[in-house]
């Protein structure tokens, strides 16, 4: 693509998720208040966040070991998966019995993965490095400001709409601005994605996997962060309601900013933004005046987004030779990977926010220490020796996960009763073999 086409292509991508934002934000943004409103406890929400999320991966590993789904077809896929998901939230709030949700919101859930893949596909298998990473910044900032009206909208029908009919409305109105987004992709030409070629072999595997150890290690420490933060400023410091609101909207504001300023940047300065981000669980944990974390929250944002980019701009490297089918299903796997893998925590952790904080920050720590030393475009050692360490990695994963098998075909009950009772403990370890499993074929 070329001059005008081209030109069109960004901008529609773009402006996809300037309606999907507000789309977000009435509906996912949410969901957990509407939990709360039919019975659920903060163990029940967790449950169910687990059981979304794993249905989610369980999808990420079939379509990696057949990707061949994601080239046929591109366009209607697309499509329907992206309007599915759109239309699960008509039918939500109608819906009581805790494990009727459930189950809806997995489904959701398994949509949402289709959407993100093949929106990733779309964008690593069209464009360039420096367009994708153009468009990954222009949408992230209209995301953003999209996000903050369907915030703003979401919390006046909370407190003007009657109790008993909140959602009946709020979740369809999200709905039928989602599908406004889906209407837009419509006229996306996709006809080059069709039968694109699949590498036989991933050139250097080492390189994928220690950058997708540190991505999703990064993801699922944001992740934590995200389950304490507002109600340890409620419940501990006292802050009023309306001080997590102005949180979250200036959080939201700062990420639009935070992309505008990092879009352009080079791996060595994203490299800044994440390490400037280890240090806001021990700034949270630190200050005790709920109305500095207003200000934290908008650092917090800003540094994470960077950070989050890193991750992302890597994978728009490596397409070229890895595969933009592969980087996409990757991609929008470790998301649920980190969703995976700090629920648990959450849910042993509870209230407990010393040590949340402090798990967060080492959880947080890691991500940045293997970046450092294991990616080479960031790493702060030469080239050689990061290539080395990211080598080293990489075969412990794979000889691990290997033993791993062969000892779970004579010890599967031994073998599930130990992952039950360690699982907080081995976190790394199991996103360790999960790595193995997408990545060694």
């Amino acid at each position: 693509m070329r001059g005008k086409e081209l030109h069109k292509f960004k901008w529609i991508l773009v402006l996809e998720l300037a309606f999907a934002g507000a789309y977000l934000a009435l509906t996912r943004g949410l969901f957990v208040i509407f939990l709360v409103s039919v019975g659920y406890r903060v163990k029940g929400i967790s449950l169910v966040m687990l059981a979304s999320a794993a249905m989610a991966i369980l999808m990420g590993i079939l379509i990696y070991r057949f990707p061949s789904f994601i080239v046929r077809r591109v366009k209607l896929k697309l499509v329907t998966f992206h309007g599915l998901e759109r239309v699960m939230w008509f039918f939500i709030p109608f819906i009581q019995d805790p494990l009727t949700v459930s189950i809806l919101y997995s489904l959701y859930m398994i949509f949402s993965f289709f959407v993100s893949t093949f929106m990733n596909f779309v964008i690593y298998g069209s464009l360039s490095e420096a367009d994708v990473k153009d468009v990954l910044a222009k949408r992230s900032a209209s995301g953003g400001a999209s996000n903050i009206v369907g915030f703003l909208l979401g919390a006046f029908l909370l407190a003007f709409i009657p109790e008993r009919n909140k959602f009946v409305y709020i979740f369809p109105l999200g709905a039928a601005l989602g599908l406004l987004s889906t209407f837009l992709i419509t006229f996306l030409s996709l006809s080059h994605l069709e039968n694109a070629a699949l590498p036989r072999a991933v050139k250097e595997p080492e390189k994928v996997f220690s950058s997708s150890l540190f991505f999703v290690i990064l993801l699922m420490g944001g992740n934590l962060l995200g389950m304490v933060w507002i109600p340890y400023v409620m419940n501990k410091l006292g802050g009023p309601d309306y001080l997590a609101a102005l949180m979250n909207l200036l959080g939201t504001v700062s990420s639009i900013l935070a992309s505008l300023f990092w879009g352009g940047k080079s791996f060595k300065a994203l490299r800044l933004g994440h390490i400037l981000n280890v240090v806001n669980p021990l700034m949270i944990w630190l200050t005790t005046n709920p109305t500095v974390h207003v200000a934290i929250s908008a650092f917090n944002s800003f540094t994470y987004t960077g950070a989050n980019f890193l991750g992302s701009f890597l994978f728009a490297r490596y397409k070229e030779w890895f595969g933009a089918v592969y980087s996409s299903v990757l991609l929008a796997t470790l998301g649920n990977v980190a969703v995976l893998m700090a629920a648990p925590i959450g849910i042993v952790l509870r209230e407990d926010y010393s040590l949340t904080f402090l798990v967060t920050f080492m959880v947080l720590m890691t991500s940045v220490l293997l970046s450092l030393v294991a990616v080479p475009e960031v790493a702060v050692v030469s080239e050689d020796t990061a290539r080395t360490y990211s080598f080293i990695l990489y075969r412990s994963g794979v000889a691990g996960y290997r033993t791993t098998v062969e000892i779970s075909k004579d010890t599967a009950i031994a073998t599930l009763r130990l992952l039950a009772m360690i699982l907080v403990f081995m976190m790394l370890y199991v996103i360790y073999r999960l790595l193995s499993i997408l990545i060694v074929r």
